[in-house]
């Protein structure tokens, strides 16, 4: 016997795979050629075609015994095709190669099936879209049902009800954009021997200027990934994306997005993933708007903010070595604090020029010129502004927990202990002179060492994220503890 099948709160359109298709090629004079071949859409994978045939070939000269170079390749913006199933295919931001004059082999950077056919000559812009990235529920803060009522004792009437909570939905609009967040969800009733229903989180966008595929991904989406996996302490991933050119029509009839980072595999919504996912905040218990604090990362990301443009590539990035995410944690508050306190450093550096011309004029007068030179040489020529600077105003501010993990860990233990086998070495200076072992080659540590002080600085390079997206203080102190929020 087979077993049920799951009941799914989101069916997709198209399901990941291979297809075969027809590609409509661009020829040597202008039009379109219609070339026989395969598409593949996987996760993990870029979507690639492969094309068989009559293809059009490049020759040096004609006839029989016309001459070719290989391989020869082709940059497109949208490359079209039908697939056999009668559904359409633009492959995006791409490639298309040809390997001898039978073979040839196109990958891009998105792929979108559709039922609709696509305009070869530019890429279709849609005013909204939506997805799911796993741990939206848990940043949302609000579950789907309100109430559950079911028979409690013998003689109760064997009728089970669930309400779903109408308030289980989240709408923000700011300056032509809006975003809602809300559960769908998917019963399966028609059955004499089971009932069953099924909740997944849903996130739409609106823009007032549609978007290609591209844009979203790179102005909405990516961006929103790493805010979510920034705000859940974790890497998370995309579950899918659909754009939307008719917002009346059902998700049967949206159009697909397929790229290296979507899985389509969306997920419905349990209490353990939930409480698994330990997100700092919670959009309803804060009064946060996730539109807002999307809006304030770009912001950050676009004055060049160092702790967002290191920490936000690491924010989604797994299977790091621990020395690269110490070395790149330390090195998101060094330039976190230089960046919020550039006019302090400005006004710190030209004091310092103004005493250090005064030390030499007086010096010159004491020493000779072979001395003279050395110290000219040699001394520092702006004030010291590092890293040690830096995590001691961190903190200071931070809960106990992050200084007083930081202390007992074996690191800190092993470079105090190398000066001079005491415990007076301040910790940020422990940190710094470990950072620059590092970074010198002078010297190693364990790598579990370093993960467990690497899993210490996220939490605080967290905190600081979220203070500076404009969170509550509370959300700063649950990223700093990871506590759920």
């Amino acid at each position: 016997m087979k077993p049920a099948k799951e009941t799914k709160a989101v069916k997709l359109p198209f399901e990941t795979g291979e297809y075969l298709i027809t590609w409509q090629v661009p020829d040597r004079k202008g039009g379109r050629a219609g070339v026989p071949g395969l598409l593949t859409v996987e996760q993990g994978k870029y979507p690639s075609g492969i094309l068989f045939g009559d293809l059009p070939i490049e020759w040096v000269s004609e006839g029989a015994t016309g001459v070719a170079s290989f391989p020869q390749r082709h940059r497109f913006d949208t490359l079209t095709g039908r697939l056999s199933s009668g559904a359409y295919v633009a492959l995006m931001n791409g490639e298309l190669s040809y390997s001898f004059p039978g073979n040839g082999r196109a990958i891009g950077a998105f792929a979108v099936l559709s039922l609709d056919s696509f305009d070869s000559s530019e890429q279709r812009k849609y005013a909204s879209i939506e997805l799911q990235i796993e741990g939206l529920e848990s940043v949302a803060g609000v579950a789907p049902i309100s109430h559950v009522n079911m028979p409690m004792k013998a003689g109760d009437e064997p009728v089970w009800t669930a309400t779903v909570d109408k308030e289980a939905k989240l709408v923000w609009d700011t300056g032509g954009q809006s975003m809602t967040f809300s559960y769908d969800y998917s019963v399966r009733a028609l059955d004499g021997y089971e009932f069953r229903m099924a909740f997944g989180p849903v996130l739409r966008l609106t823009s007032g200027e549609p978007l290609t595929v591209a844009d979203w991904w790179l102005e909405r989406v990516r961006p929103l990934r790493q805010l979510i996996s920034l705000l859940t302490g974790s890497p998370r991933e995309i579950r899918y994306l659909l754009a939307v050119v008719n917002e009346a029509a059902p998700r049967s009839h949206r159009d697909q997005v397929f790229g290296w980072d979507i899985t389509h595999a969306p997920v419905n919504s349990t209490r353990a993933a939930v409480e698994e996912i330990r997100s700092a905040v919670s959009l309803a218990g804060d009064n946060l708007s996730l539109l807002d604090l999307l809006h304030a990362w770009q912001r950050q990301v676009a004055a060049r903010h160092p702790l967002f443009e290191t920490y936000g590539a690491m924010a989604t990035a797994s299977d790091q070595h621990p020395r690269s995410r110490f070395l790149l944690l330390l090195q998101a508050l060094e330039g976190s604090y230089g960046f919020e306190n550039r006019a302090k450093h400005e006004a710190d550096r030209e004091n310092f020029g103004v005493k250090r011309e005064g030390v030499i004029a007086r010096v010159q007068e004491l020493l000779d010129k072979a001395d003279l030179s050395f110290i000219n040489k040699h001394l520092r020529k702006e004030a010291q502004q590092g890293l040690d600077s830096a995590l001691a105003d961190l903190l200071k501010r931070l809960p106990d927990e992050i200084p007083d993990g930081l202390a007992k860990s074996e690191l800190v233990k092993i470079v105090r202990a190398q000066h001079n086998g005491k415990d007076t070495l301040p910790l940020q200076t422990a940190l710094t002179r470990a950072r620059n072992t590092l970074s010198h080659g002078s010297g190693s540590f364990d790598p579990e060492h370093l993960a467990v002080v690497a899993d210490i600085l996220e939490r605080a390079v967290r905190s600081e994220a979220i203070r500076l997206l404009g969170a509550p203080l509370g959300a700063q102190e649950r990223a700093a503890k990871n506590q759920p929020g």
